[in-house]
């Protein structure tokens, strides 16, 4: 299939409730007005806040007659597609490389979606690394499609004046669904310090409640802390107007892909401090674009470090948006796609 020339057909699998996957329903939206745009036919299958499907797989592929099926999360999609007579590609997400492909449960399974795609996409060449190690299988049918990073509208209410922040307070946002490979207790305990040795400095937690206990536990911490707050997921408008407000944006997770949060918080110009591990560092260069943390004493000292030097924090923003808008372009991201669906 020559996909960069034809027309082609392609239905995309998101994982469901989209209320609970932010990230995957936003790379497939992305993905399907991409594809559109250059004149490709897309149709979306998942794509419901709570999951409920008017039909099924069967039934809509029978119906749409696809060129190809790309399915995004293989644990969450790609397990629906094993046996597919239509030629079909997996995109990993960074729970698949992480934790599920780990998991003596899960891990089978996923291993087996990355055996039986025709292709699999992976955000990084870091990425590709691992999936070769973990299912050698798949050497030789790995194509890296860097994530675009897309500006949010900003028009939304922002966060001080909703919440009654002060202007001259230190505001750090830490987005993200609210599940432990997310990490967000790790910075509850370093504010709480900060705050202690007279930092002026608040953070607003927003995302999912993609593990209930998990985020149970986010909240009571908080309870203890009034300079913590947990909001739920923001609507497009008040995530670009929720960057816009913060001083910096934290990523703790404990494992990552290709983070959207620190993407979206990037190309408007926030500093980002975020986690040290391999998806992280493909995205920021330490001290350059960015700050990378290995341990909660690391990050307390950068976000003090960025507290007291508001002018060193405006220029890691800066230098960010450059470095995103260079790397990861939404045409780059299409060409990369259309080039996977061919080698399919």
């Amino acid at each position: 299939m020559d996909a960069e020339k034809t027309l082609v057909k392609v239905l995309l699998l998101t994982p469901s409730p989209t209320h609970l996957h932010l990230g995957g329903i936003a790379t497939v939206n992305r993905y399907r007005e991409g594809l559109q745009g250059c004149g490709h036919l897309c149709e979306l299958f998942g794509g419901t806040s709570e999951g409920g499907l008017k039909q099924s797989l069967e039934g809509t592929i029978g119906r749409f007659n696809p060129d190809i099926i790309h399915a995004h999360d293989a644990l969450r999609c790609g397990m629906y597609l094993l046996g597919s007579r239509t030629p079909w590609v997996i995109s990993l997400s960074g729970e698949d490389l992480h934790c599920d492909a780990l998991d003596p449960v899960h891990g089978p399974m996923v291993c087996e979606v990355i055996r039986r795609a025709n292709r699999v996409l992976v955000p990084s060449e870091q990425a590709a690394l691992v999936v070769e190690e973990r299912v050698p299988e798949a050497i030789g049918k790995i194509d890296v499609v860097a994530r675009a990073a897309v500006k949010l509208p900003t028009s939304g209410t922002d966060l001080r004046r909703s919440l009654g922040i002060p202007r001259q307070r230190f505001l750090v946002f830490l987005p993200g669904g609210l599940r432990p490979i997310k990490g967000q207790h790790r910075a509850i305990s370093v504010i709480s310090l900060l705050r202690a040795a007279g930092a002026d400095i608040e953070m607003i937690l927003a995302g999912p409640e993609q593990d209930p206990a998990y985020a149970g536990e986010l909240r009571e911490l908080c309870k203890q802390q009034t300079a913590v707050r947990v909001l739920p997921a923001l609507a497009k408008e008040r995530m670009g107007a929720a960057y816009l407000d913060a001083d910096v944006v934290l990523n703790t997770s404990l494992s990552e892909g290709a983070a959207p949060t620190i993407l979206e918080a990037g190309i408007l110009g926030r500093p980002v401090i975020a986690s040290d591990v391999p998806g992280n560092r493909e995205l920021i260069r330490h001290k350059e674009t960015g700050l990378l943390f290995q341990n909660e004493d690391e990050m307390a000292k950068q976000i003090l470090a960025l507290c007291r030097n508001r002018s060193a924090a405006g220029s890691l923003g800066v230098r960010i948006r450059e470095d995103f808008g260079r790397r990861f372009d939404v045409e780059r991201e299409i060409r990369s796609l259309l080039s996977a669906y061919a080698a399919a």
